[in-house]
Order: C-alpha cells, then structure tokens, then sequence
C-alpha cells in the first residue's frame, strides 16, 4: 500500500509539474505575440492610427492581466503617439504617454523613458506648453544619449531647435541643429540629416539669409529624393515655396507650394496641408488675389478644427480676418477677429502683438476711434515689452492715423514722428505725403508746432540734398573701383584663356588616346571568343568596338555634340564592358522628356570617366549583379546629369586599390573642363559633385551629380 502511495504521489507531482511548464511556455508564447502586437501598432501609430490603437488596446489589456510591465510600457506608449497622430493631445495623448513614462521608469527602461518623454514633448508643444515640451526634450536628449540611440538624439535636438526658433532665439536654434546635423553625418543616417538640413534653412529664412536657406533646402530635397521619401519632399517644396514668397518672386513660391500641397494631401497629412493652405494663401494676398486667398484660408481652419490644433485655429481666423479687411468687409472681419481672439482666452495661449493692430484697423474702418485707439495702444505696449520694432512701427501709424481723424494733431504727430523713425525703408516722398496731410489737419493756430513743422520740411529737404551728394560720390567711387576690377578680370581672363587652351589640347589627347589597357583587354576578349568557336559574337564585339572608337575620335574634336550621340557613344562604351566581363552589369539611360536630344548639345565625353570609375571601382568588386543609372534632366536652364551605381562606396574601393592614377587624373580633368564652362559662361551653377550613398549606416554605391551648359542645335 505504502509502494502504491508513493506511486500516486510522484506521479501527481510528475502531472503538476507538467501542467506549469506548459503554463510557462503559454507565457512566454503570449509575452512574444503582445512585444510583436506593441511593436506594430508603434510602427503604424502615425500611418494608421485607428488601426494601431485597436493593436495597443488588445495589448495593454493581455499585459495587464498577466502583470507583465514591459507589455503595459510598450502599449501605452503606442496609444498615447497614435492618439497624438489623431491630435487628441489634450486627454489620451497625455494620459497615455505619460503612463508609459511612468512604468517605464520604474522598469529602469532608458530607450523607452526616452521615446515617452519625446512624446510628451510634442503634446504639450500641441497645447501651447513649450515650457514643459522643452523639459521633456531635453530629458528625451538625455536619455536617448545614454541609451546610445543616435537617430532619437537627432530628433529630440530637432524638437529642441523648433521650440528656440517659438521663442526667437534663433542662435540657440541654429546651435541646436547644427548638432543634429553633425550627429547624422558621424552616423551616415540619410534620412534624419535631410530632417536637420532642412530645419537649418528654416533658420536661415527667419534670420532673413534667403540664399543660404534655399541652399539647405535644395540639399534637403536631394536628399530625401535619393531616398524616395515622399514626406520629405513635401516638406522641402513648402520650404522653398515660402523662401521664394520672402524674396517677392510670387511664381516660384506658387509653383513649390503646389507641389507641396499635392504630396501632403496624397498622404493624408493634415498638420502639412493645414500648413501650406496658409502659405498659399499668403501668396494670393500679396498679389492682391484677395478671394483665393479666402479659399485656402477657410480650408486651413476647418483642417485645424478637425485637428482640434487651437493656435492654429486661431491663426486661421487672423488671416481670413486681415484678408477680409482688403475686400472691405469689415463685419465679417470683426468677427472673425473676436473669434481668434476668443480662442486664445479659453485656451490660455498668448495674444499676438499684430492681432490687436488688425483690431485697430477694423474698428477704424467702422468709425469706432474709441476702440481703435485702445487697441493699437495694447499692439504698441506690446511692441516696446517685447522688443518689436515692426510691430511698433505699425502701430504708431495707426495711432497717428486715428488721431489724425479725431482732431488730436499733437499726439498724431508724435506717433507719425516715431514711425517713420523706425520704418527707415519708408522713402522720402512718402514721408513728405504723410507730412502735408497732417499739415492739412493741424490747428495753425499753435505757432510752436507750426514754427516744428517748417523745421522738419527744411530738415529733410537738407537731409535729402545731403543723400544725393552722397549717392553721387559712392556712385562716383563704385565707378572707378569697377573700372579697375574690369581692367584686373580682363588681364585675369587672358590667363585663364591661354591656361585653358592648354588644359583643353590635354584634354582632347587624352580623348583621342583610348585607355590602352582597355583597349588590349578587349582585343585579347576577342580572340577568346574566336577560339572559342563563336564567331557571331566576336564580330559583335569588334563592332562595338569599331563604333567606340570612331566616335570618340569624332568627339574630340568638338566642343559640343548632340546629347543623341554622346548618349550612343555611352551605349556603346558600356555594351563593350559588359561583354568583357563575366559579372556582368545591368544600365540604363534616361532623358526628360522636355529634352530632345537631337536638338541639345552639350560638351563630349564628360560621363564617361565617371561610369568607367563606377564599373572598375564600384561595381566589379561586387559579388552580386551591379547597376548604373545614368539621367539627363533640365534644371534651371542648364543640363543635369547624373550617374549613380549601387557599387561599393569609395571608401571600400580606396582601401582595395589606393593609388588609381588614371582615376584622378580625369577627374582633375572633368572639373578643370566644367570649371572653364563656369568661367567663360559666368554660370555658377555649373558644378561637379560625387555624393556617397548610405543605407543604414553602410556604403550604398556613389552618385555623381553634374550641372552641364547645353545649346540649342536649331532655334
């Protein structure tokens, strides 16, 4: 019986036992499924929110029923972004985001108390907090750097650089991304340095250095182009759109700001869209469009509704408030005012200074002075706390223009005296207006003021007289100095030319001088076809050959030639490369279709030497099929040409052949060409550029980019 007993009891033991590992391995099974389910809807939060809060909802419910802390982290974590994605800051956003914080903490997870604190980053700056959204960008800054999460870095110094430029300190902003951008290059990390760049021209625009911003921009956009980041793109065309808009060239900006406009709506991104509505509708104004304007206007508030974004809306209102004050509506412009401003009361967010001047002006068109008066007094008391001199500016020239109408000369004379004090881009005929307007309505009874006003005409006339000498001797002066940099550039062209007939008859030897190396091996590839018993194909090859070579010597001797030949002549060279290797590689040529390349010219032989680098040092080393890509596009009035391989990088080649002479001597030579081109053609955008390609880190082949000078063959 005892025997019995002590069987049932192990094997009881043997049956629970049983039972828990299967329980435990059900554990870990469901702990796997709810990291994957997390991870997921984290991934989709911004693409697909609704779709990723059903994921998290499912997840933060099987992580709270096992007690599993990571799960309920993650979970959270992926509702409060997506719940962000659908601009819920104000409650799940928050709750969310903070929770994940919270158990974040106290699971000692760095990474994951880093991507927490950046989310709540971005809803308290969607609530108008940048006080507590700038704490929690830099305790994201700090977290990401111990967790060694460089791409997290560059995005929280991206956060940190926008919430500088809210405040106006655009130094620290540009610090700031200067950062990221150093930090992204150390990386290699393509995607997070166009993010930087871009936000660098944005910097650039506000401290009002156009050609540098346009520069970023442009740099931005290639890019995100190399790329295929579509959202990126978006952005750079908005980008650019509104550094033309600045520099008063209307078409360029339009023309940017659509393309902008057409990728966002695409997408589906109504933070963008909302955005560019108002860039948009900015243009129309400054053309006097004032009824298109309204269009986009009325669009970007009810996409800012949607977004429940109330600095946005209110924005909105401000806008269609001004532009409906152009369109002599004030009613309508008075209500949309009380609007905005009603919005910033129960928000708790700070009135703008220029809110209260377009209050002004609506109040003065219907006669109410009273008002008016009281409003651009608050714009002006504004101005001079915040150090705006604009603003200011503004307002004293509505202060002047309310007084002026009420009788109150003096204090209208005050504020005009100190507007056209600050507003130094006011011409003087201008002022002389505002003068004998005033003259018209002051009281010549107060001989003092009468006896200032006499002075001041006097004192400008003087003024003026003095400008015009002054403009006479600098105009003098710029004179002489450009007779001498004419006489120095003469003299210096004259070099350049005697040097460069030089370069181009070393140049054209060169040309006419096929690589014997290439030659021979070609030749001896020949031969093995023929004892190969393959006639066909040798005879093809010697073809090709045959073609090669009369065309390159038939190239030598111009200048310029058709694209349609310079491209056969490419063909031809790179059919004979592929038949002398056994690897193998694939191209292909590609020209816009606003090109005819019959009709184009450009200057010889200037691809080639970068396609013979791609292949010998870029693609032969690689184990698998290697690619080039070469494309002639237009772009802003010159040819741009580029070939790009998929070989392995320069920095690998450089370490397997270190010296390649013939590599850089024709490289020399490419530029020297392109760099004549440049001179003689006083065409700077001329350029010679060989981009390295990255892709997560890792060399991804080089692209070589050149800006080409062309010519019509018939007009």
């Amino acid at each position: 019986m005892i025997t019995r007993a002590a069987s049932l009891l192990t094997l009881l033991i043997l049956l629970t036992l049983s039972q828990e590992a299967r329980a435990a391995s059900q554990d870990a099974i469901d702990t796997a499924a709810i990291n994957r389910r997390s991870t997921d809807a984290y991934i989709n939060a911004r693409r697909n929110p609704d779709i990723s809060i059903l994921m998290a909802h499912q997840s933060l419910s099987a992580s709270r029923s096992s007690g599993y802390k990571k799960g309920i982290a993650d979970a959270s974590l992926a509702l409060g972004m997506a719940y962000l994605a659908k601009y819920n800051q104000g409650d799940s956003a928050h709750y969310y985001n903070n929770l994940a914080l919270n158990t974040y903490e106290e699971t000692g997870d760095i990474a994951g108390q880093a991507r927490a604190c950046y989310g709540l980053s971005y809803v308290y700056s969607f609530k108008g907090d940048l006080v507590s959204s700038e704490k929690y960008s830099n305790l994201a800054l700090e977290y990401f750097d111990e967790a060694g999460d460089h791409r997290g870095m560059i995005n929280s110094l991206n956060a940190l650089s926008y919430l500088a430029r809210q405040r106006q300190d655009l130094e620290a902003a540009k610090g700031y991304i200067e950062r990221a951008i150093t930090t992204a290059g150390e990386v290699k990390d393509t995607l997070p340095l166009a993010d930087a760049t871009n936000s660098l021209g944005n910097i650039y625009k506000e401290m009002a250095l156009f050609s540098q911003a346009i520069d970023s921009y442009f740099e931005a956009l290639s890019l995100w182009e190399t790329k295929g980041d579509s959202a990126g793109m978006s952005i750079a065309y908005g980008s650019i759109g509104l550094a033309y808009y600045f520099q008063n060239d209307y078409e360029k900006a339009l023309e940017f700001s659509r393309k902008h406009l057409s990728l966002s709506e695409k997408r589906n991104d109504l933070w963008e869209v909302s955005k560019i509505c108002n860039t948009i509708a900015q243009i129309h104004n400054s053309r006097g469009a004032f009824d298109s304007a309204l269009v986009y206007q009325r669009k970007s508030l009810n996409l800012n509704r949607v977004m429940n974004f109330p600095s946005g809306e209110a924005s909105s209102c401000y806008n269609m408030a001004s532009t409906l004050l152009h369109l002599s509506q004030p009613d309508s412009a008075l209500w949309y005012m009380n609007r905005a401003m009603a919005i910033a009361s129960d928000n708790d967010l700070p009135v703008p200074p220029e809110y209260y001047i377009t209050l002004g002006n609506i109040w003065q068109s219907r006669g109410n002075y009273n008002q008016a008066s009281s409003n651009s007094l608050t714009a002006y008391r504004l101005g001079k706390e915040k150090g705006l001199p604009l603003i200011v500016s503004d307002a004293s020239l509505l202060l002047s223009d309310i007084y002026g109408k009420t009788g109150r000369d003096d204090l209208a004379y005050r504020y005009l005296k100190e507007h056209m004090h600050l507003k130094d881009s006011i011409s003087n005929d201008e002022f002389l207006k505002q003068v004998t307007r005033m003259e018209i309505q002051y009281d010549f009874d107060k001989k003092q003021k009468e006896a200032e006003y006499t002075q001041l005409q006097e004192k400008m006339v003087r003024d003026q007289k003095i400008k015009q000498q002054g403009l006479y001797l600098k105009g003098l002066a710029i004179l002489l100095v450009l007779v001498a940099l004419i006489s120095l550039l003469y003299l210096r062209h004259t070099r350049l030319m005697a040097k460069y007939s030089q370069i181009d008859l070393e140049q054209r030897l060169l040309r006419a001088q096929m690589n014997p190396h290439f030659i021979f091996n070609s030749l001896c590839a020949i031969q093995d076809l023929i004892m190969a018993d393959k006639p066909q194909k040798a005879n093809a090859f010697l073809t090709k050959i045959a073609r090669l070579m009369r065309n390159i010597l038939e190239n030598s001797r111009e200048e310029y030639i058709p694209l349609e030949k310079e491209i056969e002549t490419l063909r031809y060279y790179m059919d004979v490369q592929q038949l002398r290797f056994e690897t193998g590689f694939e191209y292909d040529i590609n020209v816009d279709q606003s090109i005819d390349p019959e009709n184009v010219s450009v200057p010889p032989m200037l691809a080639q030497p970068c396609v013979e680098n791609s292949i010998e040092h870029g693609l032969l080393p690689l184990k698998e099929k290697g690619r080039i890509s070469i494309s002639y596009t237009f772009k802003e009035g010159l040819i741009m040409l580029e070939v790009t391989d998929n070989g392995i990088g320069r920095e690998k080649a450089a370490g397997i052949r270190p010296t390649v002479k013939k590599q850089s001597v024709s490289t020399q030579l490419t530029e020297k060409r392109l760099e004549h081109f440049r001179k003689i053609l006083k065409e700077k955008q001329i350029s010679y550029k060989i981009i390295d390609l990255f892709e997560e880190g890792a060399a991804a082949g080089t692209k070589v980019v050149m800006m080409l000078p062309s010519k019509k063959i018939y007009a």
